[in-house]
């Protein structure tokens, strides 16, 4: 038949069509499940590490990030070990707890009676009027432990009640290995706590403005006394004396020190630069040094402390639109992938100069999405970790849009052998009924064309014998052979 080979490429593109008005109706729609939660660790001293910690000097210490409370560094943290003089912080605690700074205590010959002759004094005298300030002062700067003993019997009326005191204090701010036998730290067996439970007591301390304005000072000028003259008072603490070599440089807030022979050299510091803060805590430090001199575990501190300001961040690690993946497209001209990125970011406490590609994302993304793609489509949640510690997670979404492909969809649809067999039954179907109905219309043309020619037959003669009966023309003529009367017959 003539219309065959024009009628298929017709009927295709038919069914082509057919098929895309069914797809419009029925939209693609990409779904990924909750990515999974990655574990958190809630040890800190499993807490990753950016760079090697510096040597501290002592067996025991641990640095804490004040803002955030991670612990960055710890040593040895949870042993129980002897505080020295650092004891003085829960004793300076107690008394801006319940006591009065502007209170004037009078020192008394009792208050003396448990010092021995190597113990650390401030130059109290007894029956002298001092203000509770003052002896504040005495008790952190030079690191007083006759100003200890002043303080405990004005709170809580003997040093032995106010033990019981700071040991309940201890309890109350979750120390679990901390036991005080007196408010000084001299030596005692019973008279111990870790570097972890010191650092938890600091804290607490340093959240009176009083205790970091005195525990800060360098030196602190003291008024005269009914017993002593005007003085100058200086501090410990090697960190916060500029003219020392382990001058820390201004960014030490609060320090209280601590030596004795059984505990070792010992320091508590909190340090504040950049706006980040810093607590640390080192116990059983060498004595390696003259009397006026620092001895190791105070450039040990130094380190420490610059190592956690200068190697961790609060930083945000994952900023909205980064990519985070890609999910591949079909049936798209515009490209075979999306993006998949991040719908908002992940901000976390990380070593410094951390980068994307340091970082584990765990995605649980589509395998295939089927064009058109919409801009910001949901693609699920990221899992953002940093050597195998949970940081934060953040949506998911499409980078960009993709528009949909007939061309490419035909394609695809007919590269499905049931899809092509499925065709050429509609093309054989088509062309049997097409046939019929050209043979139909053919016989009833036949038919009118016979009729047609029935109707005109009647103005013909029959050779034979005549004009046909009953023909209009063959009345006339037999009307006109009708033979005349004899009389006008003439020969």
């Amino acid at each position: 038949m003539r219309f065959g080979g024009s009628f298929a490429r017709k009927l295709g593109a038919a069914l082509a069509v057919a098929v895309l008005a069914l797809s419009l109706g029925a939209p693609v729609v990409a779904r990924a499940e909750d990515a999974a939660s990655l574990p958190v660790s809630v040890d800190g001293e499993q807490l990753y590490n950016p760079t090697p910690a510096p040597e501290t000097n002592t067996p025991a210490g641990i640095l804490v990030d004040r803002d955030n409370g991670q612990v960055l560094f710890a040593k040895d943290a949870d042993a129980r070990r002897y505080p020295a003089s650092t004891t003085k912080i829960m004793t300076a605690l107690l008394v801006l707890e319940h006591g009065n700074l502007d209170d004037v205590v009078t020192v008394q010959a009792d208050d003396f009676s448990a010092l021995d002759a190597d113990s650390m004094r401030s130059g109290l005298q007894a029956d002298e009027q001092i203000t509770v300030r003052d002896l504040l002062a005495c008790l952190l700067l030079p690191s007083g432990n006759d100003a200890a003993y002043v303080l405990a019997r004005y709170v809580g009326g003997t040093w032995q009640d106010f033990v019981g005191m700071m040991n309940a204090k201890a309890a109350e701010l979750g120390c679990e290995d901390t036991h005080f036998a007196n408010p000084c730290g001299l030596h005692n067996d019973d008279h111990y706590t870790t570097a972890r439970d010191l650092c938890r007591i600091f804290e607490e301390a340093l959240q009176n403005p009083a205790f970091v304005q005195i525990a800060g000072s360098a030196t602190c000028e003291l008024p005269a006394t009914n017993k002593n003259p005007a003085r100058e008072l200086e501090s410990t603490d090697f960190l916060v004396d500029p003219s020392s070599d382990a001058y820390a440089g201004g960014i030490v807030t609060a320090g209280k020190t601590g030596y004795t022979l059984e505990g070792g050299k010992c320091l508590v510091v909190a340090a504040q630069k950049d706006g980040r803060h810093l607590a640390a805590v080192t116990l059983g430090g060498a004595n390696d040094a003259g009397y006026e001199e620092p001895t190791s575990n105070f450039y040990g501190m130094r380190d420490l402390l610059n190592w956690g300001f200068d190697a961790w961040q609060d930083a945000t690690v994952v900023s909205g639109g980064e990519e985070l993946g890609s999910v591949p497209v079909t049936l798209s001209e515009d490209g075979t992938q999306v993006g998949a990125v991040a719908a908002g970011e992940v901000s976390a406490f990380v070593p410094a100069g951390l980068t994307l590609a340091d970082l584990t994302i765990e995605t649980q993304l589509p395998d295939e999405l089927t064009a058109p793609v919409q801009q910001g489509a949901s693609l699920g949640e990221a899992s953002i970790s940093y050597q195998g510690r949970y940081l934060g997670s953040v949506p998911v979404q499409t980078e960009a849009s993709l528009s949909w492909s007939l061309k490419l969809f035909v394609q695809d649809w007919l590269a499905v052998p049931e899809h092509l067999l499925l065709v050429a039954a509609v093309i054989v179907a088509v062309i049997l009924v097409m046939c019929a109905i050209v043979n139909l219309v053919r016989r009833a043309k036949r038919r009118r064309e016979a009729a047609d020619a029935s109707q005109g037959s009647g103005m013909a003669f029959d050779q034979a014998s005549g004009p046909i009966a009953g023909s209009g023309t063959g009345s006339n003529a037999r009307s006109k052979a009708r033979p005349s009367s004899g009389k006008h017959f003439k020969s």
